[in-house]
């Protein structure tokens, strides 16, 4: 049988793969499971987004090749956008259409690291950054966040050999998993550290508008002074707009640093379907702050609901002012695996092991907000069953199916 490149005994398999089969595990013995393991929206995209997507599908020449950078309406759309959200320069020129932003950080890797180099990362932090820095030949160095310091890397501790090898950073605020922000403070710090290193650095805005307290939407970084030449942003339309299955992104930079970007996209991708595109532009152009504020206000109720059952429980949680996740710290000195296992088996509740993001979350694991009201009041009730004397206490039975 032929040997698989090496490269790929160093990218671990995808978490969700996983918990999807688990929890179809559990399914066939007749249970229903609360799946609150994964980011999936459950509200619907607006009627105009819809409306676009069917309409562009019947035009002739809907069903060609599509352009590899994007559709330029959608592009120029977009610098639009943002121009507008962050009152920062943006031309067409600056944004690279993507097939979801997780494509873009990706491949972002192979454009910018050699074999050999080193790729900064947050941990916990989401998967595909160190996937991708692997698939590149270069090494993921990480760095820790921890409560204390809210989730911000401390560059000052850095391993001063490593980062003089490295040559891109990966950051993400709001924060995947534990909903923490970023303050302009920070942001200008990073600005400076990259400077001194000569690093390029990925910022992951996808919950950019998932702000449940505060001004949104969340910070960037190119609208920093300094910003524009060493920074790279993604965007998603999966979290604003709910088109995850869309899969419609954007990077934008100053086009210098997005092209080689551009060039290994336009070498592995064939573009985005045009009539998805002019689904994304109807999103754009619809100005929805009270579609946006109608689903912020959903996940702070399911936010409380979880919260507040937690806390009676005497869980060790924070409470996140974004982002659609709550980050649970586990009972009893469980690790977040264990843990996970015993409330999918006992209280049919799937949630996310936080080894899932990097060895900072082995003792977490992370709840999603993005199942319907129903099933989180449900999940609530079943944790309080499960556990009647509290999280610290062993629960007393499973649950029967359900």
């Amino acid at each position: 049988m032929p040997k698989a490149a090496n490269r790929i005994g160093t990218v671990q398999r995808y978490i969700f793969g996983e918990l999807d089969e688990a929890i179809a595990r559990e399914e066939r013995s007749g249970r229903t499971i609360c799946d609150l393991s994964q980011s999936d929206p459950d509200w619907d995209p607006s009627p105009t987004v819809v409306h676009a997507l069917v309409t562009a599908a019947q035009r002739p020449q809907a069903h060609r090749y599509p352009p590899y950078d994007g559709d330029m309406a959608l592009r120029r759309a977009f610098a639009e956008w943002y121009e507008r959200r962050y009152d920062a320069p943006c031309t067409p020129e600056h944004v690279l259409i993507l097939e979801g932003s997780k494509t873009g950080i990706a491949l972002l890797p192979l454009a910018y690291l050699d074999v050999g180099d080193v790729g900064l990362l947050p941990d916990p932090g989401y998967p595909t950054y160190r996937a991708g820095i692997a698939l590149a030949g270069a090494q993921g160095v990480s760095m820790p966040l921890h409560a204390e310091l809210g989730y911000l890397p401390s560059y000052i501790d850095l391993d001063q050999d490593r980062l003089q090898r490295a040559k891109l950073m990966f950051l993400n605020y709001p924060h995947n998993p534990t909903g923490a922000v970023a303050t302009r403070a920070f942001l200008e710090d990073t600005v400076e550290f990259a400077k001194r290193h000569d690093l390029l650095v990925a910022y992951d805005l996808a919950y950019a508008q998932i702000v449940l307290q505060g001004p949104k939407p969340a910070l960037a970084m190119r609208p920093l002074a300094g910003a524009d030449a060493l920074t790279v942003e993604f965007f998603t339309f999966s979290k604003s707009y709910d088109m995850q299955g869309y899969r419609l992104g954007a990077a934008v930079a100053n086009p210098d640093l997005l092209g080689p970007l551009r060039k290994v996209h336009e070498n592995v991708m064939a573009g985005t379907f045009l009539p998805i595109q002019a689904a994304g532009r109807a999103a754009l152009d619809a100005h929805e702050d009270a579609a946006l504020e109608e689903r912020l206000e959903g996940y702070r109720r399911r936010q409380e609901v979880l919260y507040e059952a937690l806390k009676d429980l005497g869980a060790h949680v924070t409470h996140p002012i974004a982002t659609v996740y709550l980050w649970l710290r586990a009972p009893r000195g469980l690790t977040g695996e264990r843990f996970a296992q015993e409330l999918l088996r006992g209280a049919g509740i799937a949630v996310t092991p936080g080894t899932a993001f990097g060895q900072q979350g082995h003792a977490y694991v992370r709840i999603s907000l993005t199942a319907s009201d129903d099933v989180i009041e449900e999940a609530a009730d079943r944790l309080r069953r499960c556990y009647p004397q509290g999280l610290e206490a062993r629960p007393q039975q499973a649950l029967q199916p359900q």
